[in-house]
């Protein structure tokens, strides 16, 4: 991040829900030539939602919650509508380096220059329009991030971390990363939600259960300078217990 200043941090409104099934189709025949497969793609993303009056309902758009294809079509829509444009478009009209980083519908894009960062941060609303994505304006933002002004520079959240600027043991310049608060809350509120749901069962039973989250949580999140946020968790681990 040391050539980068300026960090869009984007957020797509119910992504999963909204993709366009008639765009997700294109997509796919652009790489896949069975007319088979196709028409399955098709079938499952029509599949009927069983309503709470019993009825059934045939989507127009979105994916199938918990389906199994849904990450492969979900990454393949917004490889089109995002990471080929990136590369095709944003880069062509951009002075200096420039960068995308996504994981599923989660992504940042980075910037030297603040020209550029401007033309994409104006570009993309449109741009995901097109497709029937829409932006949330309260979580999507254009900030600096810069070890040049670092009292000024804000820090970002990605894929649970936030993402800030500090100081190494020897007094350089680093990008530092911790859980986000909102994912500690998250995951206390999980487990104590998922401790009261299992309160019949022994004791000694939902401790291992606590535990096995706890070292997956840890598995996650536990990268170097991230160990205090590890410990908020594993210190309260007790509280859970004695909820069972």
């Amino acid at each position: 991040m040391g050539t980068f200043r300026i960090v869009v941090e984007v957020d797509i409104k119910s992504f999963f829900d909204t993709i366009d099934h008639q765009w997700m189709v294109k997509m796919v025949e652009k790489r896949v030539n069975d007319k088979s497969i196709v028409w399955l793609i098709k079938q499952w993303l029509r599949a009927g939602i069983m309503m709470e009056d019993g009825s059934t309902e045939n989507p127009e758009r979105g994916t199938p919650q918990g389906g199994v294809v849904s990450p492969i079509l979900a990454n393949i829509y917004l490889h089109y509508v995002l990471d080929l444009w990136f590369q095709t478009e944003v880069r062509k009209h951009s002075a200096m380096e420039v960068t995308l980083v996504r994981y599923a519908d989660d992504f940042v894009a980075a910037f030297r220059i603040k020209a550029d960062a401007d033309r994409f941060y104006e570009w993309l609303p449109e741009r995901f329009a097109k497709f029937g994505l829409t932006l949330s304006d309260e979580k999507t933002r254009k900030i600096l991030f810069t070890r040049f002004e670092k009292k000024i520079s804000d820090p970002f959240t990605f894929l649970g971390f936030t993402f800030y600027w500090g100081a190494s043991h020897k007094g350089n310049d680093v990008v530092m990363v911790h859980t986000s608060r909102k994912k500690i809350h998250e995951t206390l509120q999980n487990i104590k939600r998922w401790v009261k749901e299992n309160r019949g069962k022994s004791k000694r039973w939902i401790i291992e259960q606590v535990m096995v989250k706890l070292r997956g949580h840890k598995n996650y999140f536990g990268i170097q300078g991230n160990s205090s946020c590890i410990k908020q968790l594993w210190t309260k681990r007790s509280l859970f217990c004695s909820s069972g």
